[in-house]
């Protein structure tokens, strides 16, 4: 009688597969997002940003010109010392209007270099998340394919239409594909590896 294959629970490998594609579906969304922010936040600093800050610079500099004017205007009207009017709110005016200039260039020059920088951090960023890529694109639907293979040939035994021997080689072949081992690089996962010596030659005879 030949060895028999011990096969605690098939239903488990299918729950772990739905939750594997399910998990690989959640991250890849999460990555596009990302991706897309950022894109979307270069995109923002190179055309609306820039505009918006030097409206405000044009603004905050007429505002300047008003507040020295009017503080002029204040300080040379004619009176005796005693009855000299105060210019106290008139300078407290124009500092207020001159540091709301001195923000706006500030705000311009931080667009100005963060609309050059943020895109050689986003090469940066794309980088850092080239491994996750390489796992969502290509090694999880090599783990999908080689878990449904492996419960089809499970199903098959249990129903006794595979034999004990033809499913550990299907078995051990899909857990060293699993590794990186026999099954190359663009090799079909759902397709057994050939034995060392190659396929058999056809039309060979047997002694």
């Amino acid at each position: 009688m030949g060895d028999q294959v011990k096969v605690a629970d098939v239903d488990t490998i299918e729950r772990f597969r739905a939750a594997l594609v399910q998990a690989a579906e959640t991250f890849g969304l999460a990555l596009e997002e990302a991706e897309g922010d950022v894109e979307r936040t270069i995109a923002w600093l190179d055309s609306e940003r820039p505009d918006t800050w030097r409206k405000r610079i044009r603004k905050a500099q007429d505002e300047v010109v008003a507040c020295k004017g009017a503080l002029y205007r204040k300080q040379e009207i004619k009176a005796t010392p005693e009855a000299r009017p105060s210019v106290v709110d008139e300078k407290k005016a124009l500092d207020r209007a001159i540091r709301k200039l001195e923000h706006a260039e500030q705000k311009l020059r931080n667009t100005k270099k963060w609309s050059t920088e943020l895109p050689r951090q986003m090469v940066v960023f794309k980088g850092a998340l080239s491994g996750m890529h390489t796992l969502l694109d290509r090694d999880v639907p090599r783990m999908n394919a080689m878990m449904k293979r492996m419960t089809e040939h499970l199903d098959a035994y249990l129903r006794g239409g595979e034999e004990p021997e033809r499913l550990l080689e299907i078995l051990g072949n899909a857990s060293s594909m699993a590794r990186g081992g026999e099954h190359g690089e663009g090799q079909d996962p759902t397709t057994p590896a050939e034995p060392d010596g190659g396929p058999e030659p056809a039309n060979e005879g047997t002694e």
